[in-house]
């Protein structure tokens, strides 16, 4: 039995003939191939079942995330390298057995609001309200702010519906700023942040590809005079709170490849913004950590790989509308695979790791840096 009606459910059933299943993800409004899915299964009895999607592209490097307790957690369901990209196996040892797998670990509103109850008494604290999306739900902005701090950053994550794993690293970082230690009281001292972690509000929530919508997804809407209301409401708060660092969190392919197993930054090809990503890179690699380990050479500058001016046709980024503005010292984006970093296979507390060494590089790029 298998169901897409849960939080961010998305899948189409094939067939299923005894425990083999075939599958296909719902592209829904995206103009071409994508790999989210999102479902629920239950085990009427015992046994090995297969599920075999119809295309390759699906399965990412350690195989589904799945959970056990209704998306509350999740764990991959390989430790080690799943060989292919179309298929996974698995046992079920107790008829009647629920899970849900996915092919990343899930990031709703629900998770948010778990880590927003945990800091709900802090002062620095001021969860807010960027806009409403089109479909009327409450886009999340959070600001910290501690005093009257003169410089701020800007956050922001899921851009893309499907990628995930940005948000956990955006809750790490911030978690990093609200901490009680002398990182987080000396980071709120010097910066207020502004944070928002579902930017395609409606696609997180239903479970959308995101990617490429037509005719252009929430990544290529920052030209006048913009289609979301998430991403004009972005513009205007950029030309309200002049923020020194933008910083933008994606996640790349699904796996394979380059650069798709591996965190990196991506140049804009404009020279002043390329010599802060270098200046800034320099501080990433210094504070990596070894869950989630970031290597500069893993960068890709502008004109190589993927990332030409063929790439963004459709529109303008947040990254490149951001590093117009005169008042913005550095606005970057990085990319955060999905399940590995190299050899290094990521979770959940991995990507508050890596949020937080993030945090720590910004700090000191800003501080160390004034002025230069």
């Amino acid at each position: 039995m298998i169901s897409s009606n849960i939080p961010a459910g998305n899948i189409q059933v094939i067939s299923i003939n005894g425990h083999d299943v075939e599958l296909d993800v719902e592209l829904r409004d995206t103009s071409t191939d994508w790999f989210y899915w999102c479902f629920k299964a239950k085990f009427p009895e015992k046994g090995l079942y297969r599920f075999r999607f119809t295309r390759g592209g699906k399965v990412g490097t350690r195989g589904p995330a799945v959970s056990r307790d209704g998306g509350k957690s999740w764990k991959w369901l390989d430790a080690a390298t799943h060989e292919s990209d179309r298929e996974f196996e698995y046992t079920c040892n107790e008829a009647g057995e629920e899970l849900i797998f996915c092919q990343t670990m899930q990031y709703l509103q629900s998770n948010w609001e778990t880590f927003l109850a945990e800091f709900s008494d802090h002062s620095a604290m001021h969860p807010g309200t960027l806009c409403r999306s089109r479909k009327g739900r409450d886009v999340e902005l959070l600001t910290i702010r501690e005093g009257n701090p003169k410089t701020s950053i800007l956050l922001t994550s899921r851009h893309h519906a499907g990628e995930t794993m940005a948000t956990y690293t955006l809750e790490g970082f911030l978690r990093a700023v609200l901490a009680d230690d002398a990182f987080g009281r000396s980071f709120r001292q010097h910066f207020a942040v502004f944070a928002v972690p579902f930017t395609d509000k409606d696609g997180v929530e239903d479970g959308d590809q995101g990617k490429n919508r037509i005719p252009h997804d929430h990544a290529r809407d920052y030209q006048e005079p913009g289609i979301y209301p998430e991403t004009i409401a972005l513009r205007k708060l950029l030309d309200r709170e002049k923020p020194a660092f933008v910083l933008d969190l994606h996640c790349p392919w699904i796996r394979g490849g380059e650069s798709n197993e591996v965190t990196y930054m991506v140049g804009t090809g404009i020279e002043r913004m390329d010599r802060e990503m270098e200046r800034f890179a320099d501080f990433l690699e210094a504070e990596r950590t070894p869950q989630a380990p970031f290597f500069k050479k893993n960068d890709i500058p502008f004109g190589t790989s993927w990332n030409t001016a063929q790439n963004y046709t459709q529109g303008k980024t947040i990254k490149h509308y951001a590093a117009e503005l005169p008042f913005v010292r550095n606005a970057q984006t990085i990319e955060i695979p999905f399940a590995n970093f190299g050899e290094v296979t990521v979770d959940r507390n991995a990507m508050l790791a890596y949020g937080a060494s993030i945090a720590r590089a910004v700090y000191r790029y800003l501080t160390e840096n004034d002025g230069k």
